[in-house]
């Protein structure tokens, strides 16, 4: 796929679901935020910037610990909606501007801290977007690279990253860690810490954030629960009082630029 193709999808689907996604409490959970934010090593002179920041959020908690931060993202309605929020907590020191990851609309070496949160999956070229966000950060500044991992096992991601498609059409795929790994050391960075984790999910919590249609969703739900047997899809789900469970595998990297 086209960087070009992939950016429209990304653009219409947050158009369309900016405020549900912004909702989401994954999405806004200030304890995470803040746990990224340390994770990072970040420092009160650092200046920040944000990669496909979305709403925002992390953006901001960057700026709470930090002299400045500025988030860039590719869809508009996301921009202005953290622009709206920045302003309603009063914060002077943060900004969003629009920009697509492939062309990051900065100078070379201008930042301290370059981050990006649950986006790399949405990427037809996340080589590249590793490639711009090591451009902009200074040397010896750092890089963090937070998302969700697909599965070791070709059949399994291949089952997840359609059920993932299916809720949200601008997913492109979630990279397993091995491939994560690759990329980092093609693009001669220092990995500072890795740290995997997950992630639990409600099912119909989950869905809002993507707004399937009726008959999409029950398509969902029937290859989740079809993937029980045998794990398919590398989800781990489950029924639990009834309802719907699965989990996303995690991964944070923090990067040292050479």
């Amino acid at each position: 796929m086209a960087q070009g193709d992939a950016v429209e999808r990304v653009r219409a689907q947050f158009t369309r679901q900016a405020e549900a996604y912004s909702e989401l409490d994954q999405t806004r959970d200030e304890r995470a935020l803040r746990g990224l934010v340390a994770l990072s090593g970040a420092r009160a002179t650092d200046r920040v910037l944000d990669v496909a920041c979305g709403p925002g959020f992390l953006t901001m908690a960057f700026a709470a610990a930090c002299a400045t931060a500025r988030g860039v993202d590719a869809t508009p309605a996301f921009v202005a909606r953290a622009r709206r929020v920045a302003a309603e907590r009063g914060l002077a020191n943060v900004e969003f501007i629009e920009g697509e990851v492939d062309a990051l609309p900065e100078p070379d070496g201008r930042y301290d801290v370059v981050s990006c949160r649950a986006a790399f999956h949405h990427f037809a070229h996340p080589d590249r977007a590793l490639a711009e966000m090591a451009r902009v950060a200074r040397p010896g500044g750092t890089l963090v690279v937070a998302d969700l991992l697909g599965s070791e096992d070709p059949a399994k991601a291949a089952l997840h990253d359609r059920i993932e498609r299916l809720c949200d059409p601008s997913h492109t795929r979630a990279l397993p860690l091995s491939e994560l790994d690759a990329l980092v050391a093609a693009r001669g960075l220092e990995v500072v810490r890795r740290v995997t984790g997950e992630m639990v999910y409600d099912v119909e919590e989950w869905l809002g954030h993507g707004g399937p249609d009726a008959a999409t969703a029950d398509e969902i739900r029937a290859l989740l629960e079809g993937s029980i047997p045998g794990d398919a899809a590398d989800l781990a789900v489950q029924r639990v009082d009834g309802r719907l469970r699965f989990r996303h595998r995690t991964a944070a990297f923090v990067l040292r630029r050479r």
